[in-house]
């Protein structure tokens, strides 16, 4: 399958500018290099503005845990099930979200890679298999596991290092044989939605969710307090 063809799912933590500049920056690698993206800073939902859409469509407190349900269907429901490799960041501390993505993409047969840049080894040795994090993920959840130094002492090392893990990703990818994926065309809350991103499609979508908001409800679990 060409490159153009073959689409990726880059799991991180995004919750500062240090790990969504990363993100952004390997993805710029791998769209460089001919690869699609299901990039979620430019794909996904930002928590304010979607928390604004569902302002006056939903009594003030419920609006977290629709924008919550949202994105997490978003994420596993589209993202990771249209997509063919997903590339999982597992630096420390090791991020619970990525970690269920990662998890979730090898129970559904998505090629997994998990790639590590840190040298802090919380669980073993910095010089084991998998650089002293902990062997769950490395070992039960990735095909295949990169490790990656990447000191960045001058731009010009930035830049390079950068290049020398989306090489290596890229390789990993080449040696594999992906199928076409079909098309989802049974999501309750995204499916015939051309831009989710719009004012229409963001209005499509808020209509969806509360049509749907019990149904979808039950699919979390109990809550007791």
């Amino acid at each position: 399958m060409k490159k153009s063809n073959i689409t990726i799912y880059p799991a991180a933590a995004l919750f500062n500018g240090r790990s969504t500049y990363f993100n952004q920056a390997l993805v710029q690698g791998l769209e460089e290099k001919g690869y699609r993206t299901n990039f979620p800073q430019r794909d996904g939902f930002e928590f304010g503005n979607l928390h604004e859409a569902l302002r006056g469509e939903l009594p003030e407190s419920e609006i977290p845990s629709a924008v919550e349900n949202i994105i997490y269907y978003l994420d596993m429901g589209v993202f990771i099930p249209q997509s063919h490799v997903i590339v999982a960041n597992l630096d420390e501390p090791q991020d619970e979200g990525v970690l269920v993505e990662l998890a979730h993409a090898k129970n559904i047969h998505k090629h997994t890679i998990g790639f590590r840049t840190d040298v802090r080894s919380p669980y073993g040795s910095s010089i084991d298999n998998f650089g002293g994090m902990h062997f769950f993920p490395a070992l039960y959840l990735c095909d295949t596991f990169i490790s990656h130094h990447m000191p960045c002492q001058t731009p010009q090392d930035t830049r390079s290092q950068m290049q020398g893990l989306v090489d290596k990703i890229d390789e990993e990818i080449s040696r594999q044989d992906f199928k076409p994926i079909t098309p989802i065309t049974d999501n309750i809350l995204f499916s015939g939605i051309e831009d989710i991103h719009s004012s229409e499609g963001l209005e499509e979508l808020v209509t969806r969710y509360i049509s749907n908001k019990d149904k979808i409800a039950s699919y979390g679990p109990k809550i007791i307090r």
